[in-house]
C-alpha cells in the first residue's frame, strides 16, 4: 500500500478520535494479521511495552481482539466495518445523555422560571416575526403546565403553516396539554371538531357571519399568546394580571359560545 494511502488512512482514523500512535498501531495490525505486542512494536518503532499499550487501549475501545496462546498476548484488529458500529454506539449513548439532561431540565423548568418571573412583575413581551416567529410561538405552548384556552380560527391557522399543524395536535396530545378553544364556522372548524377528543380538546364552533376573527389568542401559565396569521407576527405576553383577566372573559365567552355553538340541533 503507498505511503500516500496511509497517511490518508492515518488521518481518517484521527478525525474520529483515534490518536496518531493509536492509528499507526491499528493499521499495522491490519496489514500483519494476529501479532504480539513485541512485533507491531517493531514495525511502528516503539518499545514492545508501549505497543502493548496501545494496543491494550484500541481493544478497550472494541478496534481490536485479544486472545492468550500460551504464555503471549496476541492481538488481532477487528474488522473496519466494526469502526461504524462502535461510532453509532457512541452516537446513541450521547442522544440517550442529551435525552436525560432534557429531562431534567424539563422537570425543574417551572422552578427555574418562578425565580426570573418573581424577580420582574412588569409585563414581558416578546415578538417573534416571520413564519419561523409564528412556530416559535406555537411551540411555546407545548411548555404548558395548565389547560390553554384559545380563541383560534382553523383557517387562518393551516392556511398560514399548513405542514406545521399535521404534527402539533398530536404532539400536544402526547404530553396531555388539554384545550378548550372557540372557533369562527367552517367546514375546516367542523372537520376539526370531530377530532376534539382524539386531539385532546374542547371546542366551541360559533356563527362566523356575527363572530368572525382570524388571530389566534391563547391563554396558559400566565401568558397571552397571539398568532396575527395574516400580518405574520407572534407575540408573548407574559403578567399574571392580564393573563388573570383575559382568563375570566374567556370564561365568559366561553360559557355564551356553547349556547349558540352552531353543531347544536336547537341552534337558529
Amino acid at each position: 500500500m503507498p505511503s500516500l494511502n496511509i497517511k490518508n488512512m492515518t488521518d481518517l482514523l484521527q478525525s474520529i478520535g483515534f490518536s496518531e500512535k493509536e492509528a499507526n498501531v491499528y493499521i499495522t495490525l491490519l496489514k500483519l494479521g494476529t501479532q504480539p505486542a513485541s512485533v507491531i512494536g517493531r514495525h511502528v518503532n516503539m518499545p514492545r511495552s508501549t505497543a502493548n499499550f496501545y494496543l491494550e487501549e484500541l481493544a478497550k475501545q472494541g478496534y481490536v481482539n485479544r486472545a492468550k496462546k500460551a504464555n503471549t498476548h496476541l492481538y488481532t484488529a477487528e474488522d473496519p466495518s466494526v469502526i461504524i458500529d462502535i461510532l453509532q454506539y457512541k452516537k446513541n449513548q450521547q442522544i440517550a445523555e442529551m435525552n436525560g439532561k432534557i429531562y431534567s431540565i424539563e422537570s425543574g423548568l417551572g422552578e427555574l422560571q418562578s425565580l426570573k418571573k418573581g424577580s420582574d412583575t412588569r409585563p414581558k413581551v416578546t415578538f417573534y416575526d416571520g413564519e419561523d416567529g409564528l412556530v416559535r410561538v406555537y411551540e411555546d405552548t407545548l411548555t404548558s403546565s395548565e389547560k390553554i384556552r384559545s380563541f383560534a380560527s382553523f383557517d387562518g391557522m393551516h392556511g398560514a403553516l399548513p405542514e406545521y399543524f399535521k404534527s402539533y395536535y398530536e404532539r400536544r396530545a402526547e404530553k396531555n396539554i388539554f384545550i378548550q378553544s372557540i372557533h369562527p364556522d367552517s367546514p375546516l372548524a367542523r372537520e376539526r371538531g370531530k377530532n376534539d377528543k382524539l386531539e385532546a380538546r374542547e371546542s366551541v364552533i360559533i356563527p362566523s357571519d356575527k363572530y368572525n376573527f382570524t388571530p389566534e389568542i391563547q391563554f396558559y401559565d400566565n401568558k397571552i399568546n397571539i398568532a396575527s396569521w395574516r400580518e405574520k407576527l407572534g407575540i408573548i405576553i407574559e403578567s399574571k394580571e392580564i393573563y388573570d383577566t383575559f382568563v375570566v372573559m374567556f370564561d365568559l365567552a366561553w360559557q355564551e359560545g356553547k349556547k349558540i355553538d352552531v353543531r347544536k340541533k336547537s341552534f337558529r
